[in-house]
């Protein structure tokens, strides 16, 4: 549904082996293009989800012309290790490509770092 409403939108759901909910991928087409006008510095963190629904809300931000912040996709995943941010920045890398010009910023944890040197 959200890939017809706004084209370009890249949804992806992966599931364990008894097709339970793992980990979710979402970045709007509009983000996807307007990145191509911004820094090529993307901020990425991860916080925990509470209440009934238990898990990680991983987030790509980038900054815009007016320093504002400029989201570019989002994730939900089971917890912040480094198979959720190896699957997560796969995706990501997927959408927005990779450079030598694209720094990534985050708040070193060491599942973040092997999962960056992994796929960047």
């Amino acid at each position: 549904m959200l890939e017809k409403l706004n084209p370009g939108t890249v949804t992806r759901i992966e599931v364990d082996g008894e097709s339970r909910f793992k980990y979710l991928f979402l970045a709007f087409g509009v983000a996807i293009r307007g990145f191509r006008y911004m820094r090529k510095v993307v901020g990425i963190d991860g916080t925990f989800l509470k209440g009934q629904y238990w898990g990680v809300l991983l987030v790509a931000t980038a900054q815009d012309g007016n320093g504002q912040c400029y989201p570019l996709a989002w994730g939900i995943v089971d917890s912040e290790n480094e198979d959720a941010w190896t699957w997560f920045l796969t995706q990501l890398k997927e959408v927005i490509g990779d450079t030598d010009e694209l720094a990534l910023i985050s708040d070193r944890a060491p599942s973040i770092k092997k999962a960056i040197s992994t796929i960047f």
